[in-house]
């Protein structure tokens, strides 16, 4: 941001009602990614196309992802506010046309409408909390934040199952307009004293077609991968081939342009690549344990999807938990590597204590475990976002810190492919008849979650700290 920016000052009282908004934004973008998964059998049953099925998650998160970087370099050059308020309306625009749907195609479809929408709400959110805190005091709005993943996390399911049952499935595409419209009108007000940069911008937008193109193969690619349980599956690697030409085109186009859409300078930083490697192979564990666990609790112990669902509560709680105490320490030490460094470790314990005892002994062990392993996640993602944005030019926040969510959402993807195949390639044909075959198969799963956070823990160990900004 500008020079003007950096010395604006907000009230306590504003800065609460700036964060209010910004926890619906944060919900509206949390929420679909949960409500829709519990809707899926009834969209099918509906509108056909079953094989179609798993794109209507994975045509929203992949224009999610690939738009992150985007939104986050024009909000640089345009503002938080106006380019929030694009992302806004284009949210709500495809969860209008999805409600509206009549076939499986155009369901899909109208999903990538919806996530180039949802691309901008998570990163430009936490960006204008970089605007108006230092990153001293950005630690203790993390609590709050992170409440509103948890509460769209838990409230996902059990909306999307009340409206299935009660009213249809289109309802849970209607329930964003409300939403949406709330959040659309707390961003209008409540950001118009966020001055927009001084600086004339020159949009690279052939980097932003290249960042399109190398990632959207990938992404098919994985998804391939997930859906399949196989590596070797030559579309997933003619995905990945057609990304990595992408990949060099774009490298080759950001270091030609003067304001590039992804600034290469960014990853000279040491911080911000030990930050976003961090980042990147903590979500790697967190998401696929996320899905497999409760896969574990359905083929080891017998649970159902709903028990299975309820023991991951404890999980997502000491998740924001997590987040909430290492961000007051953030703000009253004023130093942030050791928190990774707690959390990694503690994310390696957990792992190998689940290779060893495993779930389903007793409701109160697995909430026990996954309470911990949740604090453990926690100390690791809260504090990155300061420590990234304390780490760059405050006018270069924005790229940042949709570079974090990018490179997140990526590994995350990657990590559920990589441990869902792994899993796969262990478990019996027949998945129902030998749970002793399967807690196998999920004990090499948890013991390569373990590896995966050692090297996040090696991370940890090379990331350099620098006094946090009290400006």
């Amino acid at each position: 941001m500008s020079d003007e920016a950096s010395h604006t000052r907000f009230s306590p009282r504003e800065v609460r009602s700036i964060i209010a908004g910004l926890m619906l934004a944060l919900f509206l973008s949390s929420l679909d990614q949960t409500i829709v998964a519990t809707a899926l059998s009834a969209i099918a049953t509906d509108l056909g196309g079953w094989e179609l099925m798993p794109w209507v998650i994975s045509a929203y998160l992949i224009a999610t992802t690939v738009s992150t970087p985007i939104y986050g370099r024009l909000s640089d050059f345009y503002g938080r506010r106006p380019v929030l308020l694009v992302s806004i309306s284009l949210f709500v625009l495809g969860a209008a046309l999805s409600a509206l749907a009549n076939s499986m195609a155009m369901l899909i479809v109208t999903r990538i409408i919806q996530g180039l929408g949802g691309g901008g709400l998570r990163a430009i959110s936490l960006a204008v909390v970089g605007d108006i805190l230092p990153p001293r005091e950005r630690g203790r709005v993390q609590g709050y934040l992170s409440s509103a993943f948890a509460v769209a996390n838990i409230s996902g399911p059990i909306l999307g199952g009340f409206f299935v049952d009660a009213l249809s499935w289109h309802w849970i595409f209607w329930i964003n307009l409300p939403l949406g419209v709330a959040a659309f009108a707390a961003t209008w007000f409540q950001l118009r004293r966020l001055p927009r940069p001084g600086r004339p911008a020159k949009i690279d937008w052939l980097g932003a077609v290249l960042i399109v193109l190398a990632c959207t193969p990938v992404l098919i690619g994985i998804t391939l991968v997930q859906r399949d349980g196989n590596w070797f599956s030559p579309g997933a690697w003619g995905c990945f081939a057609l990304g990595g030409i992408g990949l060099v085109g774009l490298i080759l186009q950001e270091r030609a342009v003067s304001q590039p859409m992804l600034p290469l300078h960014l990853f000279r930083n040491d911080i911000f690549t030990t930050a976003i490697c961090i980042t990147s192979l903590a979500s790697m564990v967190m998401m696929a344990l996320v899905v497999l666990v409760p896969l574990y609790y359905q083929l080891v112990t017998g649970l159902s999807a709903q028990q299975s669902g309820a023991r991951m509560i404890a999980l997502t709680l000491g998740n924001v938990l997590g987040s909430y105490l290492a961000g007051q320490a953030l703000t009253r030490t004023g130093r942030y590597r050791f928190l990774p460094l707690l959390g990694t470790s503690t994310a390696v314990i957990m792992c190998l204590l689940l290779a060893w005892l495993g779930l389903g002994r007793s409701v109160m062990q697995d909430a026990v475990v996954t309470l911990v392993l949740g604090l453990g996640f926690g100390c690791q993602f809260s504090p990155i976002t300061a420590t990234i944005q304390n780490a760059v030019d405050p006018r270069e926040g924005g790229i940042a810190v949709a570079s974090m969510m990018f490179f997140r959402l990526m590994a995350g993807a990657f990590g559920v492919a990589l441990l869902s195949g792994l899993l796969l390639g262990q478990l019996p044909s027949d998945r129902h008849a030998d749970p002793e075959a399967a807690w196998a198969a999920f004990r090499l799963v948890f013991l390569a979650a373990a590896g995966i956070a050692g090297l996040c823990l090696l991370a940890a160990l090379r990331l350099r700290e620098i006094p946090l900004r009290g400006r």
